[in-house]
């Protein structure tokens, strides 16, 4: 009996408990998106009586991260302890498209049931008449005219009969496929309409009967974004249009509705606590010898093993900064005026940050080598200014979609080039120079020579400025000697081979470029040229 009591008494006790505990609505208000990851903050309102309380902020992510929670009440509130838990009888709110197409969905169903009915109806009237068609029952006697009432009867029930069947089987098609429709759109939603919700209890010491506004953060995990860019040249003559947008995805089970956005590059999962400095003792290396496996001999060489770590050391340097998300080392944040609306199906929503009118030089390439074409290229001097984020660029020239680039600010110095696309009203032809190609004997030697011309012809408008690069062997072996012997007006990049010609080309004008090299090697020799 006394152990009844004392069963009794704890179930009274836990629900008393479980009746103490309230719950507190609360809405986004403010998010603060990252690379990776996001800081939600919620508001929230409700009247609390004097003593020690606890409230259940309900309905938030399961995705939070609890060591990230803070939460901060009025001054006649004293926050005791903070802990979370996830509820999964609770799923999260549907969202409003989701109620939306479950409501189609029903409407639609229950036409399709009412039109299968209606098709059983006529079928069983359609068997009524024909089970009845025996004209004047027992009657051995009947006149014509009443055989010709009965068959305009039959005829035109029979007919109407089908028409309707018909109606109604194609109104079946239409309603099953749009069924189908709903329910694949259903399917994308079903992971999220399935998934728990994040609770946050909170103990509280309230001094005083009052309505306290509560505010509370916390980072989830399933979010980010990402810089993008829309480059447009309107003109040849006037500034870059850049579009700095910015590609804002979350999954994390909360729609964010109409919420104040904050944007920034920081990385959130910096350690906060101070850098230690230890001792730094020298001492002398040991230097094992290294074996060659192509050889019988010992590598003695303290120099060969210190260039061996300096390479491993590299790789495994390169390994772990690819694990980071590349950020500038100046932390930027971008707020967006106007609020927004996040859902929460991972699929990225673009945001306008900025509208940049950036001033360019234009001016034409070519590698008649690699392609017979010329390209516009747009280059921005002094980029760094502008303050951008590595991101992919859309490109378009007059409004029409050329292409896409990569904007990295990181590893431009002073001068961004930006490729615009070719220009089909320019035409490059490179061709051999056949009295200027030849191959002889000089000893034991062979002597290759070779000429080549390369051609640009101007069909717009206006003038242009080209760039137009070409190339000459470079030796790999001492025994080759490559030698130019004309390239007028071009400079040569010795340690490339690359040939490099600026010209002005007038408007329905031809640009005629010649070069000539010659290579000597063995003739016991075969090389690739």
């Amino acid at each position: 009996m006394k152990f009844y009591t004392v069963l009794l008494s704890s179930l009274i006790t836990l629900t008393a408990v479980s009746q103490d505990v309230l719950e507190v609505t609360s809405s986004v208000n403010r998010v603060a998106v990252f690379p990776r990851g996001a800081q939600v903050e919620r508001l929230a309102s409700k009247f609390l009586s004097v003593g020690s309380q606890q409230v259940s902020f309900t309905n938030l992510s399961s995705q939070l991260v609890p060591s990230s929670i803070s939460v901060s009440a009025g001054e006649s509130v004293n926050v005791l302890s903070v802990t979370t838990q996830n509820n999964y009888l609770k799923p999260g709110e549907k969202p409003k498209v989701v109620k939306s197409l479950q409501d189609s969905l029903k409407t639609y169903e229950f036409d399709h049931a009412f039109n299968a009915n209606m098709l059983g109806v006529y079928q069983e009237e359609r068997t009524m008449v024909l089970a009845n068609q025996r004209v004047g029952g027992d009657q051995s006697e009947f006149v014509i005219e009443d055989l010709e009432d009965l068959s305009d009867f039959y005829r035109d029930r029979l007919a109407d009969i089908m028409l309707k069947t018909m109606e109604l089987d194609a109104k079946q098609k239409r309603l099953n496929k749009q069924i189908t429709r709903i329910r694949k759109q259903l399917q994308e939603h079903n992971t999220r309409l399935n998934m728990s919700t994040g609770e946050i209890l909170v103990e509280l010491d309230v001094k005083s009967n009052s309505n306290v506004d509560f505010k509370l953060s916390y980072m989830v995990s399933n979010a980010g974004w990402t810089p993008a860019y829309n480059v447009n040249v309107k003109e040849v003559d006037l500034p870059l249009t850049v579009t700095y947008n910015a590609k804002v995805y979350q999954n994390t089970g909360v729609d964010w509705n109409d919420v104040n956005l904050l944007l920034t590059n920081a990385n959130p999962n910096l350690q906060g606590d101070k850098p230690v400095v230890h001792p730094w003792r020298l001492d002398f290396i040991q230097v094992q010898p290294a074996f060659n496996p192509y050889s019988n001999k010992l590598y003695e060489s303290a120099g060969a093993v210190q260039s061996l770590d300096v390479r491993v050391d590299d790789i495994e340097e390169r390994k772990s900064a690819s694990v980071e998300y590349p950020v500038n080392e100046a932390s930027k944040q971008f707020k967006i005026k106007t609020k927004q609306r996040i859902p929460s199906n991972g699929k990225p929503r673009v945001i306008n940050i900025d509208e940049l009118e950036i001033p360019a030089k234009y001016q034409y390439y070519t590698a008649p080598k690699v392609t017979p074409a010329a390209y516009l290229i747009a280059r921005v001097a002094k980029f760094e200014q502008y303050d951008l984020l590595p991101g992919s660029a859309n490109l378009f020239l007059g409004n029409t979609y050329v292409g896409q680039t990569y904007i990295n600010p990181a590893v431009v110095t002073d001068t961004l080039d930006l490729s615009l696309g070719r220009d089909q009203s320019i035409i490059v032809k490179r061709e051999k120079i056949k009295e200027f190609t030849a191959s002889k004997k000089i000893g034991s030697s062979t002597k290759e020579s070779l000429g080549l011309k390369v051609s640009v012809r101007n069909t717009k408008s206006t003038k242009i400025k080209l760039i137009i690069e070409d190339q000459i062997p470079i030796s790999g072996n001492k025994d080759i000697e490559i030698t130019l012997d004309e390239a007028k007006t071009a400079k040569l990049d010795p340690l490339t081979g690359t040939l490099r010609w600026s010209k002005n080309i007038l408007s329905n004008s031809t640009e005629e470029l010649v070069f000539k090299y010659s290579v000597k090697y063995p003739s016991d020799k075969k090389i690739n040229l």
